[in-house]
């Protein structure tokens, strides 16, 4: 408020303001309803967005700095990420989330830690997805990945291994 009580955004960006806020609401609920009527589709597209913005954010954190970033871009995988998430990932995350329903705490459905608990796990099994999908499409995710493991068992062996001659010193 101006002093002497004008209003600083004028009387039309307040009534604007009041229309979006109404329309924003109109959509809330059209949006709701439509996931209610259709709750294959509303699993499958924000699962297939967020398989193609892990793939982006991946391709951007593994990127050649010293190369232009447009040439590196693999809008393909891209694509596939994005299709896996909407054909495979999203289907199989809905199945998984009415089978959760059914089998945790059915009688407290709506309490936040049965809501916690789905999330949780619900994110978890997507992530195993995302990362087998992503393992199948791209070879050199995949030998990344292998060498990992190799170099975490490598690091298991000798550590058992350590451990194996330390006993066998205590006891003779």
């Amino acid at each position: 408020m101006l002093p002497g009580g004008g209003n600083p955004w004028g009387k039309d960006a307040t009534h604007s303001l009041r229309r979006k806020s109404v329309l924003a609401l109109s959509f809330g609920r059209a949006m709701s309803r439509e996931i209610q009527r259709r709750p294959l589709l509303a699993k499958c597209a924000p699962t297939a967005v967020g398989f193609a913005f892990g793939d982006c954010l991946t391709q951007y954190m593994n990127r050649d700095q010293s190369r232009p970033l447009g040439g590196q871009w693999n809008f393909f995988r891209t694509g596939s990420m994005l299709c896996i998430g909407a054909l495979c990932a999203g289907p199989i995350l809905l199945s998984f989330n009415r089978w959760m329903d059914l089998a945790i705490l059915p009688q407290a459905a709506s309490s936040p830690l049965t809501g916690g608990v789905k999330f949780i796990l619900d994110q978890v099994v997507g992530c195993f997805i995302w990362q087998f999908a992503y393992l199948t499409i791209n070879p050199a995710y995949r030998q990344s990945a292998l060498h990992l493991l190799e170099s975490s068992s490598l690091r298991i062996e000798q550590t058992t291994r350590a451990a194996r001659h330390a006993q066998h010193a205590l006891a003779h």
